[in-house]
């Protein structure tokens, strides 16, 4: 009460975007008309004028605790109002000057002209370029004994990223160099992942000005090519960016600090590398420069000798999710099992106990593995496909699986578990360790070798038969409800106006297909099914359209493996299509494709 009553004399006064005295008289009558018209419904008009007089006096309120906008450092070029610059330029200087409209303010001598942000965009615009690696380094004034310190007391106590955050700017969160920034993010990132935030708390903490400055100044010291910014810090602020903000936000970001983390690949540590690989992936972050570097790193006689088996899985996931083919990964990982021994070589020596040798050795490092490390490995190397199923890693990975899963049944015969089968209920499904994902990926991996000819054709071990059937039952279990986009109501539009008999959101080898056509005899010349996918954008990289994730790539294999035809229909590529005549253009070449391209 004491609060409203305080409050009572405020004045509203917009600071960005307000209205001029001459438009207040013009909007003035249509306001009255609009309060007259809200009151002749009851008192719902008097509610919100007050409602909206209390938000604003509370607005003027905040801005005269707040105090005076800041002004930025007296070192920084930047650029004045009466500059205008070209597009390109202006775009350059906003995203180099994110997240410092925080910075406490300076005095303005009297002969310098006050620099100010450019209106409407509310950045400050500062040229890094411009500013030596000399001068910046005069705003860092925190030392690397004062950060152990701090980050050793906020590790140890706060719970939350918020704690973490508090902690760090009352050690000087504004003055920090792009070592410490990043070393921030990632204790950050760290709170964020060990208290288990959610959706809405991530959306917070990556608007939050604390975090948007530190972001920043890990991208201006990656953009600039400085030295400032260590491999180790470059891989720490990427997977703490990609963890924050995920698939949603801070893309340019992101661009930047993996241009910069692809040249310093080499200089990376094992762990380092993989918290990079995942941290693309798992925001669907395209960089085919990061993955060239890290297949060309992999497939050098180092490879992957220093990995652990955590490691290893987690690069054959993003490497299968993103990273494309993977030659040189596959090489190194031969290597891995292997114990360091070329395999080619091994084989063409022909010798019966050399051979056994080199199976043991990969026996025993398939053991080390997590039954969910291993499963994810053995999906990765089926995504990838080609020679990475055919590989000595793959044969390796699929021994293991057997091994397990043998093991398991003997586990449950001693124990005359009578759910040994794997199924305890229609909807949970259950094999020893493996449950859900990690038997769907199980499955897939089994898809892909009876598509190959079997596990006799490819030189593997047969699976126990109560692995397959858990695999299987896991995979038809899935529950997923059906989601039509506006899209795909389109695409089946035009497939009728085609003339094709076609059903939506059909299920297929426990795949759920867009649109199926039973007979598509009249498109494709011959009597066989075809699944019409209308891929959204997260069937793709979120920077390149023409990059499919890993798993849309695996089921339109499968699908095909299986006698289908497939046309995949991106969105992106849709929603440039005018006329009814250039869709049925579009359908057509791809039915085209589609009857040309073998399973």
């Amino acid at each position: 009460m004491s609060l409203a009553i305080a409050l009572a004399n405020g004045v509203f006064s917009a600071r960005y975007g307000g209205r001029s005295a001459a438009s207040d008289g013009d909007s003035k009558v249509k306001g009255e008309r609009k309060s007259r018209a809200m009151s002749a419904n009851g008192d719902e008009g008097e509610w919100m004028q007050r409602a909206r007089k209390l938000a604003n006096q509370r607005a003027a309120q905040f801005r005269k605790e707040r105090g005076a906008p800041p002004v930025a450092p007296a070192p920084w070029r930047r650029k004045r109002k009466t500059e205008k610059g070209d597009e390109a330029a202006n775009a350059e200087w906003r995203s180099a000057a994110r997240a410092y409209d925080d910075l406490p303010g300076r005095r303005v001598s009297e002969d310098e002209e006050e620099m100010t942000a450019a209106a409407g965009d509310g950045l400050w615009r500062v040229d890094m370029a411009g500013l030596s690696e000399e001068d910046w380094a005069t705003q860092w004034t925190m030392t690397l004994e004062e950060w152990r310190v701090v980050k050793k007391d906020v590790s140890a106590n706060a719970r939350t990223p918020s704690e973490a955050l508090r902690g760090f700017e009352d050690a000087g969160l504004r003055r920090v160099s792009p070592d410490i920034a990043a070393g921030m993010l990632r204790v950050v990132a760290d709170k964020a992942k060990s208290s288990r935030a959610d959706r809405e708390e991530l959306a917070g903490l990556r608007r939050d000005s604390r975090v948007a400055h530190l972001i920043g100044t890990c991208v201006a010291a990656a953009r600039r090519g400085s030295e400032a910014l260590a491999p180790a810090s470059a891989s720490s602020a990427a997977w703490a960016v990609a963890l924050i903000a995920g698939e949603r936000a801070n893309a340019a970001e992101m661009e930047v600090l993996a241009e910069r983390c692809a040249v310093l690949v080499d200089a990376m540590t094992p762990r380092q590398t993989a918290d990079l690989a995942w941290a693309l992936a798992s925001c669907r972050h395209s960089s085919r420069a990061v993955f060239r570097a890290l297949d060309a790193r992999f497939a050098s006689d180092a490879g992957l000798a220093k990995y652990k088996p955590y490691d290893v899985s987690t690069l054959a996931w993003a490497f299968a999710h993103l990273g494309g083919g993977g030659a040189g990964f596959v090489d190194g990982l031969d290597r891995w099992f292997s114990g360091g021994v070329n395999v080619e070589e091994v084989a063409m020596l022909a010798s019966s106990e050399a051979d056994a040798e080199l199976a043991a050795t990969a026996s025993k490092n398939a053991r080390t593995f997590t039954p969910h490390a291993l499963a994810a490995t053995a999906w990765g190397l089926t995504v990838l496909g080609g020679d990475a199923t055919r590989s000595f890693s793959f044969r390796a990975v699929w021994a293991e699986l057997a091994r397990r899963g043998l093991e398991i049944d003997s586990d449950a015969r001693d124990e005359s578990d009578e759910s040994s089968d794997g199924v305890s209920d229609a909807t949970r499904v259950t094999h020893g360790p493996w449950m859900g994902k990690h038997l769907n990926q199980i499955h897939q991996a089994i898809v892909s070798v009876d598509a190959l000819g079997g596990t006799e054709a490819s030189g593997l071990v047969a699976l126990p038969a109560s692995l397959v059937a858990a695999a299987e039952a896991a995979w038809t279990a899935q529950r997923r409800p059906p989601v039509t986009s506006w899209y795909q109501r389109d695409v089946a539009s035009i497939l009728s106006y085609m003339g094709a008999k076609h059903e939506e959101e059909a299920t297929c080898a426990g795949y759920r297909v867009d649109l199926l056509i039973p007979d598509a005899r009249a498109l494709l010349g011959e009597a066989r099914p075809v699944a019409v996918e209308v891929d959204g954008p997260s069937h793709f990289a979120r920077n390149d359209p023409s990059v499919a994730l890993g798993q849309t790539r695996l089921k339109h294999r499968q699908l095909r493996a299986l006698g289908f035809a497939v046309l995949s229909v991106p969105v992106a590529d849709w929603e440039y299509l005018e006329t009814s005549e250039e869709k049925v253009e579009f359908l057509r070449e791809g039915f085209d494709a589609a009857a040309a391209s073998e399973a």
